[in-house]
């Protein structure tokens, strides 16, 4: 199959103008062969790892021979491409993102150089600060590209480098070479000479060791700088203009090498960091971008060994980035001396220059893990099998999930199996991930992914109740950075299709797990500032269920509260590990504390988690007693305190829990004896009754809900609370937000489902069409006394669009419907499509309320991601736009871009 598959493949890459691109997708690749679509899309996937198909990003993902487009000389500089078009006529990158650390360690270097080399008027000056080798001249010629990019210089405008220490003792000669020198200005001065920075105009000029420049030097340097005017060596009369870029580089301390009136005239001043100091992933790929070009050089496959490639990138040499450059051509070209004849070109620690290997032997003598040996092919920029084995494992943990979830959703396999299977996956392989010993933890970007998810996880506690330990910190960290915010499977064909799929199913069977590793990950995204992706909320789910080791048939809280530095703990600890199961939490309290802090503590527990089922306090003193009373009016369920806790008592409590008795009937099992006290806390206040009102579009439809249920429900419902709340909110956070606190929440009345599985969601269309009428009286029966035809009558009556727009203070009700309904057909004309009745009912209600407050001149929320909304879906609101003419028109107002968004929103559901 695999050889029919690649004959047939480079067939179609030969042939790759005739015809659509769709041909080259795994779905009409399979149509083509009559072969199993999963089964191709796993050899594809296999193929392009091995570094034999090039992959197209395009939805779905194309898949073409590598072979065939080298033999039809076509130049491929890298393993994907967002379009055929840009493979077939690359055009040049952004020449800053492709530098090794652009987004890493480099990236606030990168943005200073744009904002300099974009700057209105020929930019900025730039100081480039760094070791010796650590890429000045480099970064200086990538500027250049990149200013010729954004098309601020000509595509032939000139660079010119120029090394100031080479007439540091000659200062005549220095100002010869950068202003030139009219003849006679000297000694020797037979002729007219001009200058480096005549010769830069309209172009950039890179000034090395700028610190070796004289004082008198700097000082005509910055005049030009000033003014953009210079004179020759020899007459002072003759004033020249030049538009020169300057670039600068030093290894020197800018506060004791440059004068004061010279330093003031460079508002940005970059620094490089050395080698060592760079992540690990940003080393290893300047080391395999340095050995790819020695492979393209001597035309071989090279094999080099995993201790050179671990010598190199933890050997802090002097000369930096250039030094290992040289190392490395050296070791490769030591190697070829010896094998020249063969294909493959194997690289060991024997090819260093002599005092390397010393070096070695001294530093790294002590045995070190085993680990694979890096390949590299000529003329290539990127090698799929460069990738460190952990990445490796993620890629097949991720591949195989999405071929595993698809049996599930053809019930080929049951659910509960699958989650299981990869929880064991994720726990295993996050154990890897934390002793596995090939990276350094010191390095900055895992102290940084440290720092922010320990501020997370404390986030998520003070809000949400969400334990911190140091284990969870560690097990985050160590995915987290070794993935370093990969997309693994963003072409991923599959995956495209199921991903909205698998989060609907995350959020139905592992509820709980699913919304912390949601908030987490959406936290810690904002804070690093980088994308959220969804494969990374399934991996953390998973990993967050497995913390708890398996659910317990109740869900009654324990807690242990004892003094102590950790008696608490090791109470809990030990009982938890006894049963299975996480059944208790602790508490280590000072000996000092008061029983006022303990009862905050308690209330805040209280707050942060759902006690429905009760809550049973284990305590060590007979004081905690007390805490009964003072809870009394907090708690919503019972409370059982026991005291003169021991690790007996806590095992006993724990396994009528996980027996599934409920807390009632562990007061009842608990015996009394000696000291030991017990009490059973009945709570005094009920939580009152409510019916939340949400909307898709926002609060102000949530709340003409609310207000037409009140006037259906009338004074039979003064003991019940209509509360109208933020839908997005709900959706989110689901059971975590306030309303499900204060209230027992009887029902969800609205226009969108916040899909809360706890509570009953009654659509807003199906009260208003009669569907639902009964459904809703029965879940009010036993709270308000109403005669349900009375109640549907008024129903009706008061969700008819007449009175929802009755509403309005300031329009004509009839003239505003009737040019809103004019509109929305217009719309529907525009578009091809016909709205459901509840669309219909949606912009009906939201137009009105809309044209009256753009004439109030109140504004919605401002949302700020609306560009990149308006380029995804800016034809539709332009069709919106056109519908409403009339309506600005009659009105004499504009829709602005956030009412368009709604309004499409609507449109698209």
């Amino acid at each position: 199959m695999k050889k029919e598959l690649d004959e047939y493949l480079y067939e179609l890459t030969m042939n790759l103008n005739e015809g659509s691109e769709e041909r080259f997708s795994a779905n009409q690749i399979a149509e083509s062969l009559q072969l199993n679509r999963s089964t191709i899309s796993s050899y594809l996937n296999q193929a392009f790892r091995e570094g034999e198909l090039i992959k197209i990003k395009n939805y779905p993902v194309l898949f073409l021979h590598k072979n065939a487009l080298l033999d039809a000389s076509i130049m491929i500089d890298r393993a994907e491409y967002d379009s055929i078009e840009k493979l077939l006529a690359p055009e040049m990158g952004n020449a800053l993102e492709e530098i090794i650390g652009a987004n890493g360690s480099l990236k606030e270097a990168i943005d200073q150089i744009k904002t300099a080399v974009l700057y209105p008027h020929n930019g900025l000056p730039i100081l480039l600060m760094g070791v010796s080798g650590s890429g000045k001249t480099f970064l200086a010629e990538k500027i250049y590209d990149y200013a010729k990019e954004q098309q601020v210089i000509n595509s032939k405008a000139p660079f010119i480098a120029y090394n100031c220490a080479q007439y540091f003792n000659n200062p005549e000669l220095l100002s010869s070479a950068l202003f030139g020198h009219t003849k006679g200005a000297f000694t020797g001065a037979d002729h007219e000479h001009s200058g480096l920075i005549e010769k830069a105009d309209g172009g950039i000029l890179f000034l090395d060791e700028v610190h070796r420049l004289s004082e008198e030097g700097q000082e005509k340097l910055f005049t030009f700088m000033d003014t953009g005017e210079f004179s020759p060596m020899g007459d002072t009369s003759i004033r020249r203009k030049a538009n020169v870029r300057l670039i600068f580089a030093t290894t020197e301390n800018v506060y004791s090498a440059f004068l004061p009136t010279f330093l003031r005239r460079l508002p940005v001043i970059v620094t490089l960091p050395k080698f060592q100091n760079r992540p690990q992933s940003e080393r290893l790929r300047l080391i395999d971008s340095f050995f790819i070009a020695e492979s393209s050089i001597l035309e071989k496959e090279l094999q080099v060994s995993y201790p050179l490639i671990d010598f190199l990138l933890n050997s802090d040499l002097e000369g930096n980035v250039g030094k290992i450059k040289n190392i490395i051509k050296y070791a490769c070209g030591n190697a070829y001396v010896h094998k020249k004849n063969s294909q493959i070109i194997v690289v060991r620690l024997k090819d260093l220059p002599l005092e390397y290997n010393l070096k070695f032997k001294e530093q790294f003598s002590k045995p070190k893990k085993k680990m694979p040996d890096r390949t590299y092919l000529p003329n290539t920029t990127q090698q799929i099998h460069l990738e460190s084995k952990e990445t490796q494992l993620l890629r097949s943990f991720f591949d195989e999930i999405v071929g595993e979830f698809k049996k599930v959703q053809q019930k080929e396999s049951l659910a509960q199996a699958f989650i299981e299977d990869n929880v064991n996956r994720v726990t295993q392989m996050m154990d890897e991930f934390i002793f596995q010993g090939t990276y350094e933890k010191e390095e900055s970007l895992y102290s940084v992914l440290t720092y922010h998810i320990r501020q997370t996880l404390d986030m998520m506690y003070e809000n949400y109740g969400f334990e911190q330990d140091g284990n969870r910190v560690v097990s985050l960290v160590s995915y987290l950075y070794l993935k370093d915010n990969t997309d693994i499977l963003s072409s991923h064909y599959e995956w495209q299709e199921q991903k909205n799929d698998m989060m609907e199913f995350l959020d139905s069977f592992l509820e709980t797990p699913f919304w912390y590793a949601k908030k987490l990950l959406t936290y810690l995204s904002q804070q690093l500032d980088q994308q959220l992706l969804e494969e990374d909320i399934v991996f953390v789910t998973f990993y967050f269920y497995s913390l708890q080791i398996s659910d317990l048939p109740n869900d009654v809280k324990c807690i242990v509260l004892a003094h102590g530095y950790s008696t608490a703990s090791s109470l809990a600890n030990v009982v938890n590990r006894m049963l299975g199961k996480n059944v208790f939490q602790a508490y280590d309290m000072p000996i000092n504390i008061t029983l006022d802090k303990v009862e905050a503590q308690i209330i805040r527990y209280i707050n942060d988690y759902r006690t429905d089922s009760g809550l049973i306090l284990l305590v060590d003193m007979g004081s905690f007693n007390q805490l009964g009373e003072r809870l009394t009016n907090h708690i919503k369920s019972p409370l059982v305190i026991i005291d003169n806790v021991s690790t007996p008592l806590v095992l006993e409590v724990g396994q009528h829990i996980v027996n599934g008795n409920s807390v009632t009937e562990v007061y009842e099992a608990i015996t009394v004896e000696n000291r030991i006290q017990k009490q059973l806390i009945i709570p005094e206040i009920n939580k009152k009754k409510a019916i939340i009102t949400c909307c898709y579009t926002g609060m102000g439809s949530a709340t003409q809900i609310q207000e037409i249920l009140q006037k259906c429900l009338g004074d039979s419902a003064r003991e019940l609370t209509i509360l109208p709340y933020d839908y997005k909110k709900l959706a989110e956070n689901k059971m975590y937000e306030t309303p499900f606190q204060l209230y027992d929440v009887l029902m969800i009345v609205g226009t969108e489902n916040p899909k809360i599985n706890q509570i009953p969601y009654i659509g807003l269309d199906q009260l208003i069409n009669g569907e639902a009428i009964s459904e809703f009286a029965g879940l009010l029966q036993e709270q308000v006394a109403i005669d349900d035809g009375a109640f549907k009558s008024q129903l009706i009556f008061n969700f008819s669009i007449n009175k929802i727009v009755e509403n309005l203070t300031i329009l004509d009700a009839t003239k505003v419907l009737r040019l809103v309904q004019k509109a929305v057909k217009e719309l529907e004309k525009l578009m091809g499509i016909e709205f459901s009745n509840n669309q219909l009912f949606l912009l009906y209600m939201h137009c009105c309320s809309m044209i009256e407050r753009i004439l109030r001149k109140e504004s919605v929320d401002e949302q700020d991601d609306i560009e990149e909304y308006v380029q995804k879906e800016g034809h539709n609101m332009e069709l919106i736009h056109q519908a409403f003419l009339e309506v600005e028109k009659e009105y004499t107002i504009e829709l602005p871009l956030l009412e368009l968004r709604l309004l499409n929103d609507i449109v698209k559901e």
